[in-house]
């Protein structure tokens, strides 16, 4: 061979099976020797993979076997984000338009998903209130149709709906059941067990846990799954090989972050709750949040890593925090291992209206807490000197 041939020449040379850390398949494709072959491979009639998009790919499938292991579910699915893996999971459950109900605290990239997307194809959106069971068949404007997506721990004020109660109040009216267990992972939660259909991740948060990914994931039942699957193939919202090995690589750490982060956010929110300037400090694992008696029942090792602090001084108090922390960030996402702060009016929830976030209980003095791994006297200090 010349050297040009050479060059791009793909090595012979058979590659280790056993490695201690999952490998990178950075390949876009794969080769074969026969067209028989290939056809056997497409038929799933021989194991094996074709292109990266619509065909699979090993890290990628690694990555799909710990989440649906995690969910104790019995497949899964990775997508390009989160918000990708909503809009398959919802496509999947409904392929032509029909209801879609949104629990009243969610995050708002999903209220404009609904909003943006689905809305003008002909599904409906429709606010529900979770936290009352028993009131929602009120809502149902169609029987034998629609879809219900909540979030475990809700954005950004921690609200934790009955969700066993729920689950079963929709089932009851034909209502399919989507939860997003971003905030609660499935170190405290595992909605499938309280009979969702779907659940649903932004890979990006806790799962990876820093801030260097952008994956979703779906994870359900095998024949919701093959949809889902198929769905992603043809969308393309295909995750990258190299952003499914960070998840995997991040997802080891999962239960030491959660455990670290969820002590760390309780004994935070306490701290803050008697602090001059705040009017409200939001997290379901203290003692007088609404939602403390169901957070303790569904909840598993903690009330998760995320908190919401309300300043007195709204967008001005606002500025001055973000202006005097020394060791947390104002950060537009969430779930890294160090600590940041958001604000949910000008970034995750800007998709609300007014009227939507005043229902919601948010405005400008809201400040979400996204709570890392660090030492909680540095937090505790740091936001205390910054308040102050």
């Amino acid at each position: 061979m010349r050297l040009e041939t050479r060059l791009v020449k793909v090595s012979e040379r058979v590659w280790p099976d056993n490695p201690v850390s999952p490998p990178i398949y950075q390949t876009a494709a794969y080769s074969y020797r026969s067209l028989q072959q290939v056809e056997r491979v497409l038929q799933g009639q021989e194991p094996g993979y074709t292109y990266t998009r619509g065909g699979g790919n090993p890290t990628t499938e690694e990555l799909a076997q710990l989440m649906a292991a995690l969910e104790e579910g019995e497949g899964s699915v990775i997508t390009a984000s989160g918000t990708g893996a909503m809009l398959a999971a919802i496509l999947a459950l409904a392929p032509t338009p029909t209801s879609i109900y949104v629990a009243r605290e969610i995050y708002g990239g999903t209220v404009g998903l609904v909003r943006h997307v689905l809305e003008p194809l002909g599904y409906s959106f429709v606010w529900v209130d979770t936290h009352q069971p028993e009131a929602l068949p009120k809502y149902w404007s169609h029987r034998g149709s629609g879809i219900l997506i909540g979030e475990t721990i809700s954005n950004p004020r921690g609200r934790v709906s009955p969700w066993d109660a729920v689950i079963q109040a929709a089932h009851a009216h034909n209502v399919l059941v989507i939860i997003d267990n971003t905030f609660a992972s499935p170190f405290h939660a595992r909605p499938l067990n309280w009979g969702a259909d779907l659940i649903v991740h932004s890979v990006t948060k806790f799962i990876g846990g820093h801030d260097d990914v952008i994956l979703g994931a779906v994870v359900g039942s095998p024949k919701a799954i093959g949809r889902v699957q198929q769905l992603v193939d043809i969308m393309g919202v295909t995750p990258d090989p190299m952003a499914s090995w960070l998840a995997l690589r991040g997802a080891r750490t999962l239960a030491l972050r959660m455990e670290r982060s969820s002590q760390n956010a309780r004994k935070l929110a306490e701290s803050l709750t008697s602090v001059s300037g705040i009017d409200q400090v939001d997290y379901p694992g203290l003692q007088f949040h609404p939602d403390y008696p169901i957070a303790s029942r569904l909840l598993e090792h903690g009330f998760g890593a995320i908190l919401a602090i309300h300043l007195a001084g709204g967008l001005e108090a606002v500025e001055h925090l973000v202006n005097r922390l020394h060791h947390v960030r104002l950060v537009t996402s969430l779930g890294d291992v160090s600590t940041s702060i958001s604000h949910p009016v000008v970034a995750s929830h800007r998709e609300l209206t007014a009227e939507e976030k005043e229902r919601v209980g948010i405005d400008e003095g809201t400040v979400r807490i996204s709570v890392g791994i660090e030492h909680i006297d540095d937090l505790i200090e740091d936001f205390r000197q910054a308040l102050a």
